[in-house]
Order: structure tokens, then C-alpha cells, then sequence
């Protein structure tokens, strides 16, 4: 164990957290941190399902996976694009290897939970030493914690209760 909690997640029950995670992004790039990782955006709704585009844009970079894929007139919502989603990790996983700061991840969701999604490159941040922050609904909270078991916490929706963490879990990483 690192000595603090490396893995942090704001818990969701309402607000726009992409937008809180932009702000903090903005933020602690603006201090000078390096901060890597991807945010959803959702498209225009239409198309052959009849719902919106899901997308992934990388923090810094801003490189865009579409992470949805339509399933066709008869699909009752779109699917998410494991393809992709492994796509956008591995190019995040380059761009930790080149150095970062902070990770933060979108969500710690269902394939989080059952061992796909960003799992491994939570997993890579952990062994390079750099703290991750995501957001987590309550139903994957029993699968956050048996995954964050001892280094994991969790935060409020607010940008000084986030910038003491990442400040503490800094010093940390610096310290040792």
C-alpha cells in the first residue's frame, strides 16, 4: 500500500460530473499538472436506434473514440463498443507511460466491475504511481470497493474536497 488513497471516486446521484471532471482538469492543468485520461460525451439522438452517440475524448490531447455502436431499427439503446473502449485504453496507457500527473476516468461502471473497461489501465496507473480519480453510481459500489480495498476513498462532488486529495496524494507520490 502506497500510505494514501491513490484511487479516489465521487459518487453519482445527480449533477453533470463530466463537466466537473473538465473543470478540474482545466484547473490542475493550469497549475501545471499533467493530467491524462477520457470524458463522455454524448452525440446528437437519431440515427438507426434512435439514441445518442457516446464518444471519449482523452484529456490533453483530445483524440475522440466512439465508444457506442447502433444495433439496428429493433435495438431498444445502443451498446457500448468494447473494441473501442480498448482502443481509447491503450492510447491512454501510452500517453501515462510518457508521464502524468492524474488519471481521471469517466466512470467505474459495469465492465470496471466485471473486470473489462478501464480496469487494466487503472491498474497501470496504480503500478506507475499516479493517482486515479472516476466517478461511480451506487450500483458498482460493492465492486469499487472489493477493487480499491485499501487504497481506494471516496470524495464529494466538489472541487476543493478533489484538489486536497490530488494535493495530498501528490505529496505522497512525491515523498516516496
Amino acid at each position: 500500500m502506497m500510505g494514501f488513497a491513490s484511487l479516489a471516486a465521487i459518487r453519482l446521484d445527480r449533477g453533470d460530473i463530466d463537466g466537473f471532471f473538465t473543470t478540474t482538469s482545466q484547473t490542475l492543468t493550469a497549475m501545471g499538472y499533467r493530467v491524462r485520461g477520457a470524458l463522455q460525451t454524448r452525440g446528437a439522438m437519431g440515427g438507426e436506434c434512435h439514441c445518442a452517440d457516446m464518444d471519449l475524448t482523452t484529456l490533453g490531447s483530445n483524440q475522440v473514440f466512439r465508444i457506442s455502436q447502433p444495433l439496428g431499427n429493433g435495438a431498444h439503446g445502443c451498446r457500448l463498443h468494447p473494441g473501442a473502449l480498448a482502443e481509447c485504453s491503450v492510447f491512454i496507457e501510452q500517453e501515462l507511460e510518457q508521464g502524468a500527473d492524474l488519471l481521471i476516468l469517466n466512470r467505474f461502471g459495469r465492465g470496471e466491475s466485471e473486470g473489462r473497461g478501464f480496469r487494466d489501465l487503472i491498474g497501470k496507473a496504480m503500478a506507475l504511481n499516479v493517482p486515479v480519480l472516476t466517478a461511480l453510481r451506487p450500483t458498482y459500489a460493492e465492486a469499487w470497493s472489493a477493487f480499491g480495498a485499501g487504497v481506494a476513498c471516496d470524495l464529494m462532488m466538489d472541487q476543493d474536497a478533489v484538489l486536497k486529495w490530488f494535493t495530498t496524494a501528490s505529496e505522497a507520490r512525491d515523498a516516496a
